[in-house]
């Protein structure tokens, strides 16, 4: 159940059909049909360190509310993304989603993720776990917290500028 008043529950297939969609969205590179993804109080998290818990207290990759979001969305579709010319290439996986128990509003999903991104000829891959919290929305779901925990986060990474 996901409130007081709304008892609809997310099936696995459910989180599966949302967490591919967003999969498509992003290596399709319609960033801002991937935006509408997310609630006003959304924050968009990638620790430095795959057992970080606060990014509060840590150092993170990424960090970003829904601003932020959108402004990163802004530089890769029409600003001045130079890091991304010409774009990059992505391919993601998603895999083995499990879907935990109601907390408050919000449903958390987990899966794994590998990501593989050609750019300039040179190929490199990611691989991690997201946490969604997701949260009813119409007749849908949306984002209110997405986690990125790479397990390759502590090898160098020369240009995060993707979105993971």
């Amino acid at each position: 159940m996901t409130g007081a008043t709304d008892t609809r529950v997310l099936t696995r297939g459910e989180a599966e059909d949302f967490l591919y969609h967003e999969a498509e969205l992003l290596d399709g590179l319609q960033l801002d049909r991937w935006l509408e993804l997310f609630t006003d109080d959304a924050v968009y998290w990638v620790p430095a360190r795959y057992d970080e818990a606060d990014p509060q207290r840590h150092v993170s990759l990424i960090y970003d509310d829904r601003g932020r979001i959108a402004e990163r969305v802004w530089r890769l579709t029409v600003g001045p993304a130079h890091a991304q010319i010409p774009p990059s290439a992505t391919r993601r996986l998603v895999t083995n989603v499990r879907v935990g128990p109601p907390v408050e509003d919000a449903v958390v999903v987990r899966s794994n993720f590998a990501i593989f991104e050609v750019r300039k000829g040179t190929q490199r891959a990611f691989a991690g776990e997201y946490e969604h919290q997701l949260v009813p929305h119409g007749d849908g779901w949306r984002i209110r917290r997405r986690t990125a925990r790479l397990v390759n986060c502590e090898a160098p990474i020369f240009n995060l500028t993707f979105l993971v």
